[in-house]
């Protein structure tokens, strides 16, 4: 199986019928595959290629030797420097950053020579490059060569096709693309499919990093594209498929921050109307002790469709308004009952602040911490009442 090594995967494969190889690695000249599960030395070994692997493997890699050759050409100018592959996608990274002109005019020029069908030849190399890994040698240490051959004679029957049918010489191949290459490739470029570039990204001074697919990988990208579409219009009630998307989202963003805004503001009314509220509950609650301190009051408070802005709006308006004073502890939570969500203890007591949220932990789990307000999040509410009657009794019993 092939070793991983040139930016491509290894090969996978099953020895036996039964025992998996999903490594492969070049150890010098050696081929060192790693499987799953002991093997007896000396038996006869059949090894079966995993050629669906195989097979993307080659298309990717062609590819990027096809796409890299055309790059290079003078008109374009773009060197190479590495390329990458995973199971997705792949990317070569340019000497520059080509304009969307180029990239569709390359793109177009790759799948050009894919229906030309230029071949692909592998060759071994005679005089070793600088490249090729030092532990590389020994008389298996061969490098081979993969190159792209332009049909001249296609191009002639393209540009002429009267006169070319007449034409007795053969103008015979010429290389489009010549590089040492340890990797797998196919045959011709009819077996690459296509090519379809993604997008591309500004990496390390002025160069680009290109993404692509090749062959099956384009035909399975724009499968979930397009299942992905016809989600996507049933979700945002988009009939007119992809073409409407952008103006529906655009309208339910609108909607969204309109109907965003008058929640605030709803929100900050229920905020004034609590404050009130809660003034008068203290009012009719203040108990003086002897020492002329408030004897602790606890007021808890819990909104479903409440947010952290939400507590915090209800956090200033409660220090406004000067209700925190003495021992009086406000609990103040949000969020779905079986989702949890943000709680705020608050007082003017830190000390007393501290032990009612190790009480309300008790019941509640929650975690969380701070100085004059405490600010913790829960991952559902259940025992929340549990909680604060608890608060209730912990600040009752303080003050007998």
């Amino acid at each position: 199986l092939f070793p991983e090594g040139g930016g491509q995967p290894c090969d996978y494969g099953t020895l036996n019928e039964s025992i998996q190889v999903k490594n492969v690695q070049r150890v010098g000249t050696s081929h060192v595959h790693h499987v799953t599960e002991p093997v007896n030395e000396g038996i006869e070994a059949r090894l079966a290629l995993d050629w669906k692997r195989r097979l993307d493997n080659m298309q990717q890699h062609s590819g990027q030797h096809l796409l890299t050759a055309v790059f290079e050409q003078p008109e374009y100018g773009c060197d190479t420097l590495a390329w990458g592959m995973n199971a997705t996608r792949c990317h070569v990274e340019l000497s520059k950053i080509p304009t969307p002109e180029q990239i569709k005019e390359v793109e177009e020029r790759c799948n050009l020579f894919i229906r030309r069908n230029y071949p692909i030849q592998i060759n071994f190399g005679e005089q070793r490059p600088e490249s090729l890994p030092k532990d590389y040698v020994g008389p298996n240490g061969v490098f081979r060569v993969a190159q792209i051959m332009e049909d001249l004679d296609v191009i002639a029957a393209e540009e002429n096709p009267l006169d070319h049918a007449t034409a007795q010489p053969k103008l015979g191949l010429k290389a489009l693309d010549y590089n040492p290459c340890c990797g797998t490739h196919v045959k011709s470029l009819k077996d690459l499919q296509c090519v379809k570039f993604l997008h591309h990204e500004k990496i390390r001074g002025n160069n680009c990093r290109l993404f692509f697919v090749v062959g099956q990988r384009a035909l399975n990208l724009l499968q979930e594209s397009y299942q992905l579409s016809r989600e996507l219009g049933t979700v945002l009630a988009a009939p007119g498929g992809p073409e409407t998307f952008v103006e529906t989202v655009v309208k339910n963003q609108k909607q969204n921050k309109e109907t965003y805004k008058l929640s605030r503001a709803l929100f900050k009314d229920l905020a004034g109307y609590l404050i009130r509220d809660w003034t008068q509950e203290l009012k009719e609650n203040h108990i003086i002790q002897p020492d002329g301190t408030d004897s602790g009051y606890v007021i808890s408070y819990h909104r479903d469709d409440g947010d952290g802005d939400y507590l915090v709006q209800l956090f200033h308006l409660i220090t406004d308004n000067g209700l925190l004073q003495d021992r009086r502890i406000f609990i103040l939570s949000s969020g779905d009952m079986n989702e949890g969500g943000p709680m705020f203890i608050m007082s003017k007591d830190e000390a007393l602040i501290k032990r009612v949220a190790t009480e309300v932990s008790k019941f509640v789990e929650v975690k969380g911490g701070g100085k004059g307000r405490w600010q913790g999040k829960a991952k559902s509410w259940k025992g929340l009442e549990t909680a604060w009657e608890a608060a209730r009794t912990l600040v009752k019993s303080e003050s007998a």
